[in-house]
């Protein structure tokens, strides 16, 4: 049996699609908060479902206990001042919880989904950044990645006392979602509602369906590769190429107006106070505009050297796919 944490979330979406097309290679246990969500109606007669959170350890032993692997995908991604209590209480001492439970419960594989923002970005980008890339602190550091960060060394410490453990650090994840108004996916609600500017910088980004089948290899091949973290980043992208595709696929204008690190910096510091006065969340922040106006670029290849038979799809095939079921779903005229 594998739990799984993080089932509703973007990457559980796919996760459960693809553990049903493979024929349910294991029984799952999900542990959730909501078991009402509108992602588990499909699988409610086809899994445990438990409700719970990670912030109480105790629990996490029981749910731990029968499990021969842990998929630890839930995290709280976030970019606001405000959420920086609750995104460490999640990811970091969440984790430390389910590793320790983990351990405690006798579970003989962990793997863990983490970010390239655990990587930490250096202050002067130079060359690109491997899975050998050391943190070191820098203005582009996000708050949400220290806390991976922090998170994966929970991790490495739960292979240290035991646990065989694989790590995967994704990029940025394009593809679908149920809900268009949420991470990456809101690209293209944005693209599709005439987004006029873009950043200047680039990123590596990487398709939901290679994370989820990074994960399901890595659990079919155990234990070739494990004890190892790597890199998920299909092709490294300017943000202005990335704006365009997603618009050329639906049929939208790309963006066409620059726009400058020092008035992303200024509207990020806008949007936050705005946030704050209103009670909402930021739609940009000094963060998420200090990150997208910087080139950084990821060296995606150790997992296709670890397993021939992993290929990564190219990043105009995801947006494709994606696209049109953006346009078969949110984009329908009932729906705007």
């Amino acid at each position: 049996m594998w739990l799984v944490t993080g089932a509703t979330g973007f990457v559980g979406y796919t996760f459960l699609q693809e553990w049903e097309r493979r024929g349910r290679p294991a029984p799952l246990r999900l542990l959730v908060r909501n078991p009402e969500h509108p992602v588990l109606i499909p699988y409610k007669d086809k899994v445990e479902l438990i409700q719970g959170t990670l912030s109480e350890p105790h629990p996490l032993i029981e749910y731990c206990k029968g499990a021969e692997a842990l998929i630890h995908l839930a995290a709280v991604i976030s970019f606001s001042p405000r959420s920086r209590a609750w995104m460490h209480k999640v990811n970091v001492e969440g984790t430390r919880h389910l590793v320790n439970a983990a351990l405690e419960a006798g579970v003989s594989r962990f793997v863990y989904l983490s970010s390239i923002a655990a990587l930490g970005r250096p202050a002067s980008p130079q060359g690109m950044i491997t899975e050998e890339t050391l943190w070191q602190s820098s203005p582009y550091n996000t708050f949400y990645g220290y806390t991976k960060y922090l998170a994966e060394k929970e991790v490495w410490r739960g292979g240290e006392e035991g646990l065989s453990i694989l790590i995967f650090n994704p990029g940025i994840i394009l593809g679908p979602y149920i809900d268009w108004r949420k991470g990456s996916p809101a690209f293209f609600r944005m693209v599709h509602r005439g987004l006029l500017a873009y950043p200047l910088g680039s990123n590596g980004f990487v398709g939901v369906g290679d994370v989820v089948k990074a994960i399901f290899l890595g659990l079919e091949k155990h234990p070739q590769g494990w004890g190892e973290r790597y890199i998920l980043v299909a092709e490294n992208w300017k943000y202005k190429r990335l704006f365009a595709e997603i618009a050329r696929a639906l049929g939208k204008a790309p963006p066409r107006i620059p726009l400058p690190k020092s008035i992303a910096v200024g509207v990020g510091w806008a949007m936050e106070y705005l946030g704050r006065w209103l009670g909402l969340p930021a739609a940009v922040t000094r963060e998420t505009a200090r990150t997208s106006s910087s080139d950084f670029l990821y060296d995606g290849s150790k997992i296709t050297r670890t397993y021939s038979e992993f290929r990564y799809t190219p990043l105009e095939e995801i947006i494709q796919e994606t696209a049109k079921m953006f346009l078969s779903s949110y984009a329908r005229p009932a729906q705007r």
